[in-house]
């Protein structure tokens, strides 16, 4: 894990990564046997629990800087009102991951009892 990047690059990253998935199981009989779909779908799993914390740590640092002083809007709308109005989204985006985490998890629980014909 390398720590010394950016947020923006490391956010930049997984999305590659993702979109990169996203290629890879188009239709090309990406999978041989359902453990390889456990597998993925255990890994996408993990990676949507950690999205609600990386969102929290990004608006405590966003709610800092407009503490301090150090937002100002380019379009001319008010500091605050910009402030809370990306808390609230951010928190419904939160949620979300969330319940889909939960679903992964429950799809994973089912997955996990699955194997390839012998």
């Amino acid at each position: 894990m390398n720590l010394d990047r950016e947020p923006a690059a490391i956010a930049r990253s997984a999305a590659e990564e993702i979109r990169a998935l996203n290629h890879r199981t188009l239709g090309t009989h990406a999978f041989e046997e359902p453990s390889q779909i456990y597998n993925t779908i255990n890994e996408v799993k993990q990676a949507v629990w950690g999205m609600p914390q990386a969102i929290e740590q990004s608006w405590c640092e966003l709610r800092t800087m407009r503490d301090a002083g150090n937002i100002r809007m380019d379009n001319d709308t008010d500091v605050a009102e910009g402030a809370e109005k990306a808390r609230q989204e951010l928190n419904d985006a939160r949620q979300l991951l969330a319940q889909a985490g939960q679903a992964l998890d429950r799809a994973t629980q089912t997955l996990s009892h699955m194997g390839g014909q012998w």
